[in-house]
């Protein structure tokens, strides 16, 4: 098993292991949150069936949005940018493109409007 030191964490073969806020965070998601999902089986199977407009509703449901970002409300004070860093973070794990983003060549979200200007 690879295990590499980094700031405020673990790197464990890909796995990025930190503490915030008091809790163990993998991946930039907060453990209670990973815990609450692989409880939920209706969560757990559109994820493993790659279905991700079953699992974007499902989050949603369960208020999965909300709590992370909640968890990083503190660190990311604007409303839109907190937005947008959710729903990369939710893209980058699950694939889930939410309906105000588009995916650029680089793999980032940005919100439609702004797209529209940039493109």
């Amino acid at each position: 098993m690879l295990i590499l030191l980094c700031s405020g964490g673990l790197l464990l073969r890909g796995l990025n292991l930190s503490f915030a806020s008091g809790q163990l965070v993998i991946n930039g998601v907060p453990l209670s949150i990973i815990a609450a999902f692989l409880r939920d089986k209706i969560a757990r199977r559109a994820y493993f069936r790659q279905n991700r407009r079953a699992l974007h509703d499902r989050l949603w449901a369960m208020g999965i949005e909300e709590q992370i970002k909640d968890f990083y409300r503190h660190q990311i004070s604007d409303e839109i940018e907190l937005d947008r860093y959710i729903h990369q973070l939710l893209y980058d794990r699950t694939g889930y493109v939410g309906r105000d983003y588009q995916v650029n060549t680089e793999g980032t979200l940005l919100l439609k409007a702004k797209a529209e200007r940039i493109g």
